[in-house]
């Protein structure tokens, strides 16, 4: 049997690692008594996104904890599509997650009625978006049966995470244009660490930069200016580089970065703005030994070749 619940943590790490964030995941089982979470958590690393499970055996607790309408009980039954959308969506926001899948269900070998037999279970998947529903009918003893819902609970996620990757992977990228400007004097080079104010890369190292609003030139005499508090008549340009492209898969953003490198005659003029928390002289080489903002080292290149 294909283990569900190591297809569900690779696609819940693989968002992570396009978009920065973590699908947080819960559950609310009944018939199933546990056994999912038991199988999520089986898994290292779960801990970054499983944040837990309510176990609503009775009618009691499906409605005083996982918030199921007691009129809900009353016209459908526990184990109803209602009951189940129910449970899924009081679940997801008592435990505050992202996706809450639940399970409700006869595992025998009694409980049986003439239009709910053996084996049938409805599950609920529910989402900020949405919330659906699914229904099973399983063959075998008890066991086999609650083994059998855990499984499908756990196909059922494993699909929703593998939408919710595709819809990242097939989204456009954010294409931003921006200059990065290198201050040099006696062969070092000015990085300033950027603030936690800032929109993005906070306490990252970086040169000076911006959004382009204009000519890439002048854009770049603007943010000097207004980042070091230094004009151009004590400045002078060494090398305007080629632009390159910086892919940010987590931001889904592509950065067309345009590098400068300029002189500073007098560096004890320059006095950082709120951006920056602080500022050092470098040796080039010494970069690749910082924390810095995506493709720095390699803008830095592109000016000093």
């Amino acid at each position: 049997m294909k283990k569900w619940e190591m297809a569900s943590a690779k696609l819940i790490s693989d968002y992570h690692d396009k978009t920065g964030s973590w699908l947080t995941l819960g559950t609310v089982e009944s018939a199933t008594g546990g056994r999912i979470a038991d199988k999520i958590t089986n898994i290292p690393g779960s801990s970054n996104y499983f944040k837990g499970s309510i176990v609503t055996y009775s009618n009691d607790m499906k409605m005083q904890v996982a918030g199921v309408k007691e009129d809900t009980l009353k016209l459908h039954g526990a184990v109803s599509l209602e009951t189940a959308k129910e449970m899924a969506e009081g679940g997801r926001k008592l435990l505050h997650v992202d996706v809450c899948i639940s399970t409700t269900g006869i595992a025998g070998p009694d409980g049986a009625t003439p239009l709910k037999p053996i084996g049938l279970f409805y599950m609920g998947l529910s989402t900020s978006a949405d919330t659906t529903h699914h229904k099973f009918i399983f063959r075998g003893k008890r066991e086999e049966i609650k083994e059998k819902a855990a499984e499908a609970a756990l196909q059922i996620l494993s699909e929703h995470f593998q939408k919710r990757l595709d819809e990242v992977i097939d989204r456009p990228f954010e294409v931003k244009n921006v200059v990065t400007c290198f201050l040099e004097h006696r062969n070092m080079i000015l990085i300033l660490r950027r603030s936690h104010r800032v929109g993005t890369y906070q306490r990252a190292w970086a040169g000076v930069s911006g959004y382009i609003e204009t000519d890439p030139l002048d854009q770049a005499f603007t943010e000097i200016r207004e980042e070091t508090g230094l004009f151009k008549s004590s400045i002078r340009l060494i090398k305007q580089g080629k632009p390159l492209e910086v892919i940010d898969r987590k931001l889904n953003r592509k950065w067309i970065v345009h590098p400068f490198l300029f002189h500073v005659t007098d560096p004890d003029r320059i006095k950082t703005d709120w951006e920056h928390t602080e500022s050092k002289w470098i040796k080039p080489g010494d970069l690749p030994k910082f924390k810095t903002v995506p493709g720095l080292s390699n803008a830095l290149d592109n000016v000093l070749d």
